[in-house]
């Protein structure tokens, strides 16, 4: 158990599971291509070999984490990742197949800066959540507005309700509203106004604010990350210190054994021998 707990925190032994993952991708992108039967069964060979590698690797950490392995959400999507592909391609479950390029994502759990930013996006979704509401309820406002002012006019960008809803996504995306502008001031002159508050608030503002919610959860990620490793030397070092400390006793402890032999031994050569 000792050997394979070795193994699997082993910084090479990640770095193999990294070039798996990275040959893997680049097996599932040619079996994409007008391939011969012979190349397509080599690559079937190959991708069969880069899910044993993984099955492997996913028995050896479960051998050694057991339960704690199920308490890490990336240990539990190596595993899902994995049980996808081990699943029988036929019949009602053939589409299965197609979600064999899941395992890609392991990257994620393999390489800690992309498991950084993957945390730092979920870790933005509470506050991220108030400021998408905030900007659904603009877009709302706005599409109602736009589409009762120029919906008769310009009906082709403000029709209906569903209509007006894709026109602001452009405009708020800046894909091509010079276009959607000039279409409706035609009608409407003063109708820049419109057009300048919502780009302001929704692209400059709103969009801003909720990037800046991103990074900076990702931000505390790091953070929350280097603390962790800062624990995690202090055991080591912590364990370090208590086994050097134990050295010097038992080091202590002979010499003293030592020094008592001596002293035994020196006594027994002068002590009077009987009868003298």
């Amino acid at each position: 158990m000792g050997l394979i707990e070795k193994i699997v925190d082993n910084k090479t032994f990640q770095w193999f599971i990294i070039g798996v993952i990275l040959a893997n991708a680049a097996i599932l992108g040619l079996m994409t291509m007008e391939l011969t039967p012979a190349t397509h069964h080599l690559l079937e060979v190959l991708d069969n070999a880069c899910l044993v590698i993984f099955c492997i690797e996913i028995a050896m950490k479960l051998l050694v984490r057991r339960m704690a392995f199920f308490k890490d959400g990336w240990n539990v999507f190596d595993l899902i990742v994995v049980g996808i592909a081990l699943a029988p391609a036929t019949g009602e479950l053939a589409v299965l197949r197609a979600l064999r390029v899941l395992r890609l994502m392991r990257l994620a759990s393999a390489i800690p800066s992309m498991r950084r930013v993957i945390n730092g996006m979920f870790a933005a979704i509470p506050g991220g959540g108030s400021v998408a509401a905030v900007l659904f309820v603009m877009y709302y406002v706005a599409a109602i507005m736009g589409t009762n002012f120029f919906g008769k006019t310009v009906p082709a960008h403000f029709g209906d309700l569903g209509t007006t809803f894709f026109t602001l996504f452009k405009m708020m995306t800046l894909e091509g509203w010079p276009d959607i502008a000039s279409d409706v001031l035609e009608h409407h002159p003063r109708a820049w106004i419109f057009f300048v508050i919502f780009i302001v608030f929704t692209t400059f503002t709103t969009l801003n604010l909720l990037f800046g919610i991103i990074v900076d959860a990702m931000e505390q990620a790091k953070e929350a990350d280097a603390r962790t490793k800062m624990a995690e030397q202090g055991v080591e070092m912590s364990e370090e210190s208590n086994e050097m400390r134990l050295a010097k006793i038992e080091d202590d402890v002979k010499h003293i054994r030592t020094l008592l032999t001596h002293m035994v031994d020196d006594k027994a050569a002068h002590r009077p021998a009987a009868g003298e």
